[in-house]
């Protein structure tokens, strides 16, 4: 069984667009799904789902002998549970425990519908399931409340996490009392981890325990789209959390139209390009909770201080990113850190984003510059471990050499397959997560690609992009191989 609650950040983002959506996707698997309208201020999930809100005099979990399996919805496999009681205010017992009503339910996944907000039986809700997703706007107030959440998050989840030794949690009140609200989450854990060092693996481990989704909702440009990703990595930058970016869903009148029919939009609009943009983010969603996606495993939690930031760091750059390569993430950190930036909206302050440039310009002057780069590059690298390291320090650390599969015959008129790719990319030595890495395209759209996974692939117009990526860091033609790729995947039924 895995729980998913939608909530946090600001109100009328379409959380209830999405729950459903993921809702719907699971029961189309065959799962039993308890869908449960938690939403603290109005109930809207009854409504997608065909069902008047029908207010409850007991509460299934105020009494043990009513369990909370739900209601019939229009949807097989879907039932759903109200959170309101005969004055149509919340319960609240469904926010506190949601694992309660999960072992009741007897349902295979449990998606709850949480309001907006940063108020704390929310949070200990979010905090207590196994995949919180969080629904932005992309508007500046809904990308600030995402930040917002974040921060309040980890004070909370901190707070619980602490209770057994009064004096960090002492030092941590303090701070917040100080700063009248929680301060960046890599700030927090560093004070408490100093002032209470007994405590500090306690800390880490919360902090890397925090790994929230973003679903950015009503997506209509090039900057919305790219969005996601802008915001997954300011906040590893700036708050030390690993916000992860469960995908996009594209503005679509067919949203309103299903609103209006009282219907999921995957029941009745499966083709629309929101049904298909809530259909692939529920896709990863269950592979990550089911464990099939590699990269999505948790790995284990880091019990020490993270190190100070390297110029690599700075601009989210591997250690051997080319010339071009740092030009490219230059202008992108440039981007990101400017005054009008959508994706930094409320993460930092004027000085901020002044101190912020500043060390941008200067990673750029380091790792721009020969001279200045290798000994840079041997400062942050062990002696013993440095890329600079004679042969013969060098082979005393160096794996057994793998034997390379043969690079495939390629020509002109070659018609690039994703078995083709693949076997370019084995021949080169590449990893799929260094690719991914370096392109910064989702591990599963790479093994979509690989695999012909249309389905599973973003629209041509976007696919294009991707593909020419990878062909470019493969050292291919680009646009032999994006030609050649999408005029198979339309040959094959790509829509």
């Amino acid at each position: 069984m895995s729980i998913v609650a939608v909530g946090g950040a600001k109100g009328g983002a379409g959380r209830s667009v999405v729950a459903a959506g993921i809702a719907v996707f699971f029961a189309q698997l065959g799962k039993r799904v308890l869908v449960v309208d938690g939403h603290p201020n109005a109930p809207q999930l009854a409504t997608s789902f065909g069902c008047a809100p029908a207010p409850m005099s007991v509460a299934p979990w105020a009494d043990p002998t009513v369990e909370p399996r739900g209601r019939d919805t229009i949807v097989p496999n879907v039932r759903l549970l109200s959170t309101y009681g005969e004055t149509g205010t919340l319960t609240g017992v469904s926010l506190k425990r949601p694992r309660e009503i999960a072992s009741h339910s007897g349902a295979d996944h449990v998606v709850i519908d949480l309001g907006g907000g940063s108020q704390a039986a929310l949070l200990d809700a979010m905090l207590d399931v196994d995949a919180a997703v969080l629904v932005a706007l992309p508007e500046p107030s809904s990308v600030e409340a995402v930040y917002r959440w974040i921060r309040h998050a980890f004070a909370r989840s901190l707070s619980h996490a602490l209770k057994t030794s009064p004096p960090a949690l002492n030092a941590m009140r303090a701070t917040l009392d100080r700063e009248g609200a929680p301060p960046a989450p890599i700030d927090l854990a560093r004070i408490v981890a100093r002032a209470e060092p007994s405590v500090a693996p306690i800390v880490w481990e919360s902090l890397h325990a925090l790994r929230p989704w973003l679903v950015v909702n009503a997506s209509r440009s090039r900057v919305d789209l790219e969005l996601g990703d802008a915001m997954t990595h300011l906040s590893k930058q700036r708050l030390g959390v690993e916000l992860q970016f469960l995908g996009h869903v594209e503005y679509d009148e067919a949203v309103s139209l299903a609103a209006r029919k009282r219907r999921p939009l995957l029941v009745d609009a499966p083709g629309a390009k929101a049904a298909r943009n809530l259909e692939r983010l529920a896709r990863k969603l269950s592979a990550s909770l089911s464990g099939v996606e590699p990269g999505s495993e948790r790995t284990k939690p880091m019990p020490v201080e993270p190190p100070p930031a390297t110029h690599y760091d700075t601009l989210l750059v591997d250690r051997g990113a080319t010339d071009e390569e740092i030009r490219r993430a230059v202008r992108r950190m440039r981007e990101r850190y400017a005054t009008d930036s959508l994706a930094s909206a409320g993460l930092c302050s004027l000085e901020d984003r002044e101190n912020a440039l500043s060390r941008i310009e200067e990673a750029r002057d380091v790792l721009l510059d020969p001279v200045r780069r290798r000994p840079y590059d041997l400062s942050i690298t062990p002696p013993e471990r440095s890329s600079f390291a004679t042969a013969s320090e060098a082979a005393k650390d160096e794996p057994e050499p793998v034997e390379l599969p043969p690079m495939p015959e390629l020509t002109p008129e070659s018609e690039f397959s994703g078995a083709l790719l693949r076997a370019v990319r084995e021949a080169r030595g590449v990893d799929l997560r260094e690719l991914s890495a370096r392109t910064k395209i989702p591990l599963t759209s790479l093994r979509a690609i690989e695999d012909e996974l249309y389905e599973s692939l973003p629209p041509a117009v976007y696919l294009r992009g991707f593909v020419g990526e990878v062909a470019r860091q493969l050292k291919l033609d680009a646009d032999q191989v994006a030609r050649t790729y999408l005029r198979r995947a339309r040959e094959r039924g790509m829509t």
